[in-house]
């Protein structure tokens, strides 16, 4: 994990292993010391320990799904909570799989003769409707371990096309509502006069509740409202300008935020754009500005049509230009202009910025026509700064132009590839050029 990345996931992903911890140390951990007398008897209680930390990175995964705006304010936006629950989906299949080598491994090396089991007392037989229970919630268990596992695996390989993953990921609520069935109905008595057992109740009722409501497809439709497209303008570098008109129940938006808009496309869904344009209610529009980088956004132009009806879903996001200080510095890179064009259409509006604004927008080739043709005389109009670099002609964009413009009070704010914002804020923050915690940047890596 790349260092800011680690910065923005780390804290939330210490607490939600440290509490389940935490009370498992308290109220399970010295009987289970006090009690054991051999390694052996340790399996039983980590299979145990680690099938709840499962349920409970399950659930928080489920809980983040459900977009909640509450959330999003305190992730500090979509993007970024989008990348904690990828996180921490990715954590919960690794807990998955530890859960189920603790209790594969072992039994299949003592049947391999590797190692030795000790002698156990008898067990009561295996009858009942008490019994019957336990082994559905083993199995229903079992394949729901082995569901997530693959959905996680198809979660991190970026060449399977996000239609494919959306369909399949569709299945995880189902998937979390077994594992959730099987974790409490096999967790000990012991556990349900405690804490934990009640805590992990809470926690599976949480994801469980997200669950039902994403099998329903109400995620998010509280916030979606329905558009129409009314004006589609191409440009030659493989950018695409669509317009739309919102119904009368959009609250508008802040410069820098983003939609998740859905063209009607099947298989496809939503997908999250950055709105290029600043709110101007007498006019009730917004423009997205949506560039060709993959398979969907390539086919998008040829499949829209003026008049059409889409549903947006929002506003998000809170890359809004929003911190104290003396100057912000902006850096963009080709398609990652459209928040700073919204953000010099309201600047524009109100009379030009109230502090210095540096913006260096970066290219690879500035061609005749080409998205942002105004870019100059917008950024006159709003009083900002535009510092413009072509990487065909000028070769890579060097740090040294906009180290020179930080002073004490500066905030620095990024929109390109992913590499280039973190060497940048590396080197930004380098010997304390830049303060900690200054440097914003959008976090979305949507396939």
């Amino acid at each position: 994990m790349k260092p800011m990345e680690a910065r923005i996931v780390k804290r939330p992903l210490i607490i939600l292993a440290a509490v389940p911890l935490l009370v498992w140390s308290i109220f399970v951990l010295p009987d289970v010391a006090a009690a054991a007398r051999s390694p052996w008897d340790w399996r039983r209680p980590l299979i145990l320990l680690s099938g709840t930390l499962a349920l409970w990175w399950m659930s928080a995964g489920m809980a983040l799904a459900a977009r909640p705006p509450r959330l999003e304010r305190v992730c500090g936006g979509l993007d970024r909570l989008y990348r904690l629950h990828r996180h921490i989906g990715i954590g919960a299949g690794l807990l998955v799989f530890v859960h189920w080598m603790l209790e594969w491994l072992p039994r299949n090396l003592v049947r391999a003769g590797v190692i030795t089991r000790p002698a156990r007392g008898g067990r009561p037989p295996g009858t009942g409707p008490e019994s019957a229970w336990i082994e559905l919630a083993k199995s229903v268990g079992e394949w729901a371990g082995y569901i997530l596992l693959a959905l996680v695996v198809i979660a991190l390989v970026r060449r399977i096309p996000y239609r494919w993953f959306r369909s399949l990921h569709k299945f995880f609520p189902l998937v979390f509502i077994a594992g959730a069935y099987h974790g409490l109905l096999l967790m000990p008595a012991d556990y349900w006069r405690q804490p934990l057992g009640w805590l992990s109740a809470l926690v599976a009722t949480v994801g469980a509740a997200a669950g039902v409501q994403a099998l329903a497809g109400r995620l998010g439709a509280a916030r979606r409202i329905a558009a129409r497209v009314t004006a589609i303008r191409r440009y030659p570098d493989a950018v695409v300008e669509v317009v739309c008109r919102p119904d009368a129940a959009w609250p508008g938006h802040r410069a820098g935020q983003h939609v998740l808009v859905d063209f009607g496309h099947a298989g496809e869904g939503a997908h999250p754009f950055t709105i290029a344009s600043a709110w101007r209610p007498e006019r009730g529009e917004l423009t997205l500005a949506i560039k060709a980088l993959g398979d969907y956004t390539r086919a998008l132009p040829g499949r829209l049509l003026v008049g059409q009806t889409v549903s947006l879903e929002g506003p998000y996001g809170g890359f809004t230009f929003d911190a104290p200080g003396d100057n912000q510095i902006w850096v963009a890179g080709g398609i990652g202009v459209t928040p700073f064009i919204a953000r010099l259409q309201a600047l524009a509006a109100r009379g030009g910025a109230s502090a210095r604004v540096d913006f260096f927008y970066s290219t690879a080739r500035a061609r005749p026509a080409a998205y942002a043709a105004d870019l100059p005389a917008l950024c006159a109009a709003a009083g900002v700064r535009l510092h413009r670099h072509e990487s065909w002609r000028d070769g890579r964009q060097g740090d040294a132009a906009i180290r020179a413009c930080v002073t004490a009070g500066s905030s620095v704010w990024f929109c390109g590839p992913a590499a280039w914002g973190e060497q940048l804020a590396a080197s930004l923050y380098a010997g304390g050029v830049l303060r900690r915690g200054t440097f914003h940047r959008e976090w979305f890596a949507f396939r």
